[in-house]
């Protein structure tokens, strides 16, 4: 047993439950967070949901990450080297250990991204690096990446928890590590109870010394936000992740929390399934989209706290066109009409939205959409499911309509061309459009900003236009910390990997 966990565990026993039966309190170097659902599985390079990630944030490292400026920094890899922009050399940190007590090589890479790139494992970070022909292991600590084209996006989209590097006896050894670990990041999983708590401890062999401060993080699973809130109030939780908006409201009048947020890249979308009828029918989405009400989803689905957006994050802003300069900037009901009698539904129809009661399964802005629809004679019934149900709808691509969370990007590239793309990886509305393939390959491979500025303006267009989903808002980022939490930072992707530079104060 570790110095550390004994450490914590005498510190534990010695803890006193007052006569009124308190609580004993935690150990002095643990971090509980309250999230409000389950991960589904925990393979870096398999996961799509949220939940999941914010796990994976903390058992994995990549090439190199985000910082919370969103700034491309070394993780792995302490530099890098671009000779061409066909040719990325990465050189990687001495003495890296995975958490089984292995060193971590230039193999190890290789082993990752072929895997990533393997079409048979599925992975939504293919696109990412799609463009890869060959790795190279030039000695021990040196990859060579090579690229069939440029892809302006690479470093970028390496950032990507799907891009994670693992241990290739570890992936043998279980099929793959949705239920294990095989990574190098600073906290290793000791315990998960499903749809209880995961519990992670320090990696004692982190490659950035004096880090982690912590010496466990325990995730637990509550589902309603309202206990999440009194969680930290109470001290049960030292941070949780808070989506609610009226709850977020709450919380900023209690003196015992502090609540961080920031603009967010995520984005809230009304997906179609466009192989179905009667979404196969460009007029029947885009009566969708001239019907729904962005400014009213968003008020009462979060309160108002979040911005509209189109397809690229509106706090992007270097990339995304504003909602006034797209197709279908505000309600249009008359337009509506008379697109769906154009399509031969003159009175309206029936489908099923497929739903969550979880933040990111979005049920109370499906409740929103399915009043809104009925101004132009459509009955939108929904179908709330359990997470797990509609994660698997979503890999099976098995709904109507579905309202989704995704994980947006401030580059463009690595969000649009895995979500929009005929084969993209997370393309899960089947939506194939010759002219959107065509600038999603241009974009990409073009290196200087008013080219490509060009490019994605036209696409982003185009997108709304085609209607594969309905773009709403990007809701803010929030985290509720208690005051005895210092140290950690807030990124709007929502990753927790700052965690690593938490401490906290008992």
């Amino acid at each position: 047993m570790k110095k550390s966990w004994v450490v914590a565990a005498i510190a534990a026993v010695l803890c006193v439950v007052s006569a009124a039966g308190a609580f004993a309190a935690p150990a002095a170097k643990t971090l509980t967070i309250g999230v409000d659902q389950e991960a589904v599985g925990i393979d870096p390079h398999i996961v799509t949901a949220f939940s999941s990630m914010r796990r994976v944030d903390l058992m994995y490292n990549r090439l190199v990450r985000l910082d919370e400026h969103l700034a491309v920094v070394p993780d792995l890899a302490q530099s890098w080297d671009i000779p061409d922009n066909l040719t990325y050399v990465f050189h990687l940190r001495k003495g890296v250990k995975f958490h089984n007590g292995r060193e971590l090589t230039a193999e190890d890479v290789q082993y990752s991204l072929n895997r990533i790139l393997d079409p048979k494992t599925a992975s939504p970070g293919r696109s990412y690096v799609s463009l890869i022909t060959s790795i190279d292991v030039v000695d021990k600590y040196t990859v060579k990446l090579h690229l069939s084209a440029p892809l302006a996006s690479l470093l970028d989209g390496l950032t990507s928890d799907n891009c994670s590097i693992v241990a290739k006896e570890v992936v043998e050894a279980n099929g793959n590590l949705q239920k294990v670990d095989g990574g190098t990041g600073p906290f290793m999983l000791k315990e998960w109870v499903a749809d209880n708590s995961m519990t992670l401890v320090k990696n004692p062999n982190y490659f950035e010394k004096g880090v982690p401060y912590l010496d466990k993080v325990i995730f637990r699973v509550i589902p309603e936000q309202t206990s999440l809130l009194a969680g930290v109030k109470s001290g049960d939780l030292d941070l949780a992740t808070i989506n609610d908006g009226a709850i977020i409201r709450q919380a900023q009048k209690e003196s015992k929390v502090t609540v961080m947020s920031k603009p967010g890249l995520n984005m809230r979308i009304f997906s179609f399934n466009t192989a179905r009828k009667p979404f196969d029918d460009v007029r029947v989405r885009q009566a969708v989209a001239s019907v729904l009400n962005r400014s009213e989803i968003l008020a009462i689905a979060e309160f108002g706290m979040g911005k509209p957006t189109g397809p690229l994050p509106v706090s992007a802003t270097q990339w995304a066109l504003p909602v006034s300069k797209l197709p279908f900037p505000k309600p249009d009901t008359a337009k509506a009409k008379k697109l769906l009698a154009e399509a031969g539904y003159p009175n309206g129809f029936s489908f099923k939205i497929t739903c969550s009661s979880t933040y990111e399964g979005g049920l109370a802005v499906a409740q929103v959409a399915q009043n809104e629809l009925k101004q132009i004679g459509i009955d939108a019934q929904l179908e709330v499911v359990e997470w797990g149900v509609y994660i698997d709808k979503w890999v099976k691509r098995d709904y109507d309509t579905m309202i989704e969370l995704r994980g947006g990007s401030g580059e463009p590239d690595r969000f649009l061309y895995r979500t929009f793309y005929s084969t993209g990886g997370v393309n899960n509305f089947l939506f194939k459009n010759a002219d959107v393939d065509k600038l999603l390959d241009q974009g990409r491979t073009q290196t200087k900003p008013a080219e490509r500025k060009a490019t994605y303006d036209q696409l982003q267009k185009l997108l709304v236009e085609q209607a594969p989903c309905v773009f709403l808002y990007c809701p803010n980022e929030n985290q509720v910390v208690s005051k005895k939490v210092q140290g950690f930072k807030i990124v709007g992707n929502g990753s927790l990997f700052y965690v690593t530079y938490t401490k906290v104060s008992r």
